[in-house]
């Protein structure tokens, strides 16, 4: 193999790495929704659908992405294998929320402070201080602690490592499979990404269809990305002896704290486009959706009030809570081009929707 093949298989391992690490800016702040549970299962659940809010749109609009070359299907046997990260670009509409118009239980914003915080795609400062206590309705309440809302990222972006191949079949269909396996990421837990889509010329049917200028296809993809972030909530105090779960669980393992979370894509577009010996380009319209679930697993401590020992007391909890949120479904419009300097190929697409998407990336190409 020459040079200029060892350049691209390099090129490829760079933009592989590149993608994992785009992810890392995250981990710390993703960890911290453990904190939130300080305050009890039902808040907790309510400020981390918030804070998390841009990943079912951002990192759905970022796996829908970049799943085709071009408008025709690949030859009969034509292969490539591509990397292609996409990066979401997340509103400033998701980039905060207002913490007074949730409805929390035992959470109140301290005074004087602004209820305005980061989501994880936020500016990369300390959102409000937030005081717990037992009832906060109660005027001679009793306080059991406060937190801090975690910062958001300093990113207002939502990244997606991609790696994929695609081949050309009969009936001028071509399929591509995307795959990472699970993969840790320093600290921060592991991720792993399957996925897979179809493109059929829709031209073949057309009369008169082979003198057309352009191609025409549709195209139907689906991804699931899992993310699993290690948590680090460790109790304070003593157990409260009033504890009710202190019989089934009396011995609770604080080490295994995790979120879990799998999002599920489905996407469908109808592209036109013309391929050429060296580039091909290509249009068109589409829509997208995508599912975002999350597990909080494990035993985790939550601040209780005994009135003998006040504030230093904590219950605890296990597999406190889990939800599903749906992203954004929209219409969508997006272009993109391959350019191919012999087996080597460069990719890039965009794609304009409530989340705009970048996707680009090198590849290996045959037919």
């Amino acid at each position: 193999m020459n040079k200029r093949y060892h350049k691209g298989i390099k090129a490829l391992l760079s933009t592989l790495v590149l993608g994992v690490l785009l992810i890392t800016p995250a981990k710390a702040q993703f960890g911290d929704i453990g904190a939130f549970l300080e305050a009890g299962a039902k808040d907790a659940e309510l400020l981390t659908r918030e804070y998390l809010k841009p990943f079912p749109t951002g990192f759905g609009s970022g796996l829908n992405a970049g799943f085709t070359e071009g408008a025709a299907p690949k030859k009969i046997l034509g292969f490539s294998i591509q990397i292609r990260p996409s990066v979401a670009v997340v509103p400033s509409t998701d980039q905060s929320f207002d913490i007074s118009t949730l409805d929390l239980e035992k959470i109140r914003v301290a005074a004087g402070e602004d209820p305005i915080a980061p989501t994880i795609a936020g500016e990369d400062k300390a959102g409000p201080l937030l005081e717990i206590f037992d009832d906060p309705n109660d005027p001679n309440r009793n306080k059991l602690g406060e937190f801090r809302m975690p910062k958001g990222t300093g990113f207002n972006y939502v990244p997606a490592p991609i790696v994929q191949a695609s081949i050309g079949l009969i009936k001028k269909t071509d399929v591509t499979v995307r795959y990472l396996p699970e993969t840790n990421i320093s600290d921060f837990g592991d991720i792993s990404i399957l996925g897979g889509a179809i493109k059929h010329e829709l031209s073949q049917y057309v009369p008169g269809g082979k003198l057309l200028p352009v191609d025409i296809s549709v195209m139907v993809g689906f991804n699931q990305i899992t993310a699993n972030a290690d948590l680090n909530l460790e109790p304070v105090g003593t157990r409260d002896p009033n504890d009710p779960n202190l019989g089934s669980n009396p011995n609770p393992n604080f080490d295994d704290q995790q979120v879990k979370t799998t999002t599920n894509t489905f996407v469908v577009n109808a592209l036109v486009g013309k391929s050429l010996p060296f580039i091909s380009a290509y249009a068109g319209v589409g829509f997208q959706q995508a599912t975002f679930d999350l597990d909080m697993k494990g035993d985790y401590p939550v601040k209780s009030f005994n009135p003998i020992t006040p504030t230093q007391d904590y219950n605890v909890v296990t597999d406190p809570f889990g939800f599903s949120i749906d992203s954004e479904s929209n219409m969508h419009l997006l272009g993109g081009f391959r350019l191919r300097l012999g087996i080597l190929a460069i990719y890039g697409e965009a794609t304009l929707a409530s989340y705009f998407t970048a996707n680009a990336g090198v590849g290996i190409s045959f037919r």
